[in-house]
């Protein structure tokens, strides 16, 4: 693909090697969604090519641009390509969307509280 604001090769595996990506989206800790080029076939490689020359492109995130587009196959582009984002977390491993976070938040509520969660409206107290 020729220069485009979205495109960036990244070291996906550690390993020096850099491979072609389309940046979806940056999270402020670091984590970046993208969508390898290189697994694409001429169709795909087109559609996204299609999003990346709109005159605008270079204004928005990418996954607005695909918010906005309605593909020729009826479809909206961000639905139909969020099967292949990845995202490369700052730790290293790659993961599929909604998977990033590794970290668990317990919260322990003091024995002397529990069972004495607010009642919904209407509803009688516990006996």
């Amino acid at each position: 693909m020729k220069e485009y604001q979205h495109v960036q090769y990244l070291d996906l595996f550690g390993n020096g090697i850099l491979k072609e990506v389309v940046i979806v989206k940056e999270e402020v800790n670091g984590d970046k969604y993208f969508i390898e080029t290189d697994t694409l076939d001429m169709v795909d490689l087109e559609r996204l090519r299609g999003i990346l020359d709109k005159r605008d492109s270079a204004l928005y995130p990418m996954w607005d641009l695909m918010g906005q587009t309605m593909l020729r196959n009826g479809m909206n582009a961000l639905e139909y390509f969020h099967q292949l984002v990845r995202v490369k977390t700052v730790a290293g491993p790659i993961v599929q969307p909604g998977r990033a976070g590794t970290s668990v938040v317990q919260v322990r509520v003091p024995v002397s509280q529990q069972g004495t969660a607010p009642r919904g409206p209407g509803r009688p107290a516990k006996a």
